[in-house]
């Protein structure tokens, strides 16, 4: 395994190895006694193949089905002296608990659950969102030894495959260990799969090839989006290219008027079964996944290295469904925005829905 060399402790920075065959017999002994415990408390149970142990001893970290814990709450300890006292937070929580228990699970169709919600399957569509994703990779080095994937979720779309298809490794990164289990079934011994927090990567300075991050950022906590950001350009190599693909929301001007009237009509419906709830004390309806969009000047005034602005993708899928269909010439309005978007990348990725961020380290 030789990917363990630009892999680092989520604790201390300090560099891992592998534990040797006499180590994980000793671990299993400890763990048949119920003397090991993750470090967010819970006992640890299951006997183990494989795990990284810091090269500093204290913490233990478990690889199950080739999938590399390295998310700090489910490290090994045999003390109870260093078990944490901070957790991962109701909001990351959020986000692991939908996508591992319902997200990253697929119909009779073959679609996840993730698709089915926030994706426009339908036929009329199909081309202009494959070209959209297609469009990653103009701004990608065509080849490399890694290309990490933040937030890979489980590559539910064939066309992800082509960013890292000449490249050694491809290092998927996510929360779910239902998302990197089928990310690990599509791409064999090329996936490296790493559960780990994006605020807080495991990888070595400088040891990345190339990253894609594609609707991700914005699942993060408001106030450390810019730090997920740091952390994946932090890891590039010098002359090594990243883009991330955001999404405005309501900083959007151009879907703020096409949406406007379906918004306030959300809104207001939002606000009446909340009203109606607290009325008749049934509390806050269940959130189901975290969200939350920052405009471009944000940004631009917090991040602390160039990047490039460009578009993705400038509508969402509220207006194709409303307004995108076969009998109204949908397909060839789909051809002709894609024509204005590669047109004009950076106007379009400005004013529309979703922009990619492309960033490259000097």
């Amino acid at each position: 395994m030789e990917w363990i060399a630009i892999l680092k402790c989520p604790f201390s920075g300090s560099d891992l190895r592998a534990l040797d065959s006499r180590e994980i017999d000793t671990l299993n002994g400890k763990i048949a006694q119920q003397a090991v415990w993750q470090a967010d408390g819970k006992p640890f149970t299951p006997p183990l193949e494989q795990a990284l142990i810091s090269v500093k001893g204290d913490y233990i970290f478990p690889i199950i089905r080739g999938i590399v814990l390295l998310l700090k709450d489910l490290a090994l300890v045999d003390s109870k002296d260093n078990i944490l006292k901070d957790t991962i937070s109701a909001d990351k929580q959020l986000v692991k608990d939908f996508y591992d228990q319902k997200g990253w699970f697929a119909d009779e169709a073959g679609n996840y659950e993730d698709a089915v919600i926030f994706e426009d399957l339908r036929e009329v569509s199909k081309e202009y969102i494959k070209k959209c994703h297609d469009r990653v990779s103009r701004y990608l080095n065509p080849s490399g030894t890694y290309m990490l994937d933040a937030a890979s979720g489980a590559l539910q779309f064939p066309d992800y495959l082509q960013y890292s298809a000449n490249y050694k490794y491809r290092i998927c990164v996510d929360f779910s260990f239902q998302a990197l289990s089928e990310a690990k079934m599509k791409l064999g011994d090329k996936a490296i799969c790493v559960l780990c927090d994006m605020t807080n990567m495991p990888f070595k300075n400088n040891s990345i090839d190339g990253f894609v991050s594609l609707n991700t950022i914005y699942h993060i906590p408001k106030d450390e989006q810019v730090t997920a950001m740091k952390e994946l350009y932090r890891v590039l190599a010098p002359k090594a290219k990243g883009v991330i693909v955001y999404e405005w929301f309501k900083h959007s001007p151009w879907m703020n008027f096409w949406l406007l009237p379906f918004r306030g009509a959300t809104f207001i419906r939002n606000r009446l079964s909340r009203l109606y709830s607290n009325m008749a004390k049934k509390g806050q309806p269940e959130k189901m996944l975290y969200f939350y969009a920052h405009p471009y000047e944000y940004f631009k005034t917090h991040l602390p290295f160039p990047f490039q602005l460009k578009v993705w993708r400038t509508v969402d899928v509220r207006f194709m469904k409303i307004y995108i269909h076969k009998a109204l010439f949908g397909k060839q309005l789909l051809d002709w925005l894609y024509r204005q978007e590669d047109k004009h990348p950076e106007k379009y990725g400005l004013k529309g829905e979703y922009p990619i961020l492309v960033f490259e380290k000097e």
